[in-house]
């Protein structure tokens, strides 16, 4: 009394038979036969829908079917290339950390800072509390070389209307006279004087150039203006960095205006 194979427990059963007590037990132990149901490694890896897998077939499945992830179209998992990455048009590949660099770089580079863009320079300090520093509010180049004109900063504060104290200053390159610039203005726009005084407390310093002149006055139309000159404006190079001081403001990119003129004041 054994498991029996499908063929032998048919022939129990053929026409005129009368099967046995033994072979009913046969019948009973095999019900069908468990090893013809259970499919092989080979018909694992086929569509054979009537076979049953085992836990070993299962493993051999997985290690033979599902191979490791490849840029090629064999695997059930692909890769993107970094070509492909660079594209951007891909839907079903998947991408390596490498490949998810190289789309940061191509698809989301950082084009502004804050609404600045171009060679952008961070403040020194976070905020706006006094002391604080914004770099690059105005930023300027030239190649021209006639007539010498001035530099002229057209702040936003107003003699009548403002009172506010500001701390300016502007480094750079002039190239034709081969000079550092180098020029801070410190002062008090003060609508509460008179005349002169409107503009009080102020002073302008030159450092590393004797052929730089600057200085600071009040406009025609009531602004605060500071300016400086070169002795060549051919290849000059500078930008203006405010500190807030006092009661004045951190002032940023926009609030000052920057004029060449050969006109001594505006």
């Amino acid at each position: 009394m054994a498991e029996k194979n499908r063929t032998a427990l048919k022939s129990y059963f053929e026409t005129g038979d009368r099967p046995t007590e033994d072979e009913f037990i046969d019948l009973i132990d095999s019900k069908v036969n468990r090893g013809q149901d259970k499919a092989t490694l080979t018909e694992a890896l086929t569509t054979n829908d009537t076979k049953y897998i085992t836990p070993k077939t299962a493993n051999h499945i997985v290690d033979t079917a599902v191979p490791d992830a490849t840029i090629s179209t064999s695997g059930k998992v692909e890769l993107a290339t970094l070509a492909e990455v660079t594209t951007g048009t891909d839907t079903n590949r998947a991408v390596t950390p490498q490949g998810a660099k190289r789309a940061a770089e191509v698809h989301a580079p950082v084009t502004s800072v804050n609404g600045q863009t171009g060679a952008i320079t961070l403040a020194v300090n976070d905020g706006t509390n006094v002391g604080s520093v914004r770099n690059g509010i105005v930023k300027f180049f030239t190649t021209s070389n006639s007539n010498l004109p001035i530099f002229h900063l057209k702040l936003p504060y107003r003699v009548d209307t403002d009172n506010k104290m500001f701390h300016l200053k502007a480094t750079g390159y002039a190239y034709g006279s081969s000079d550092i610039i180098d020029v801070t203005w410190v002062g008090y726009c003060y609508t509460n004087g008179s005349g002169s005084n409107r503009l009080r407390n102020t002073n302008t310093s030159v450092l590393s150039s004797t052929g730089i002149t600057a200085g600071q006055y009040i406009g025609s139309d009531d602004h605060i203006y500071v300016w400086f000159r070169t002795a060549s404006t051919y290849f000059t190079t500078f930008r203006v960095d405010s500190m807030r001081v006092g009661n004045g403001t951190l002032l940023e990119e926009g609030d000052v205006t920057m004029i060449m003129s050969l006109d001594a004041t505006l």
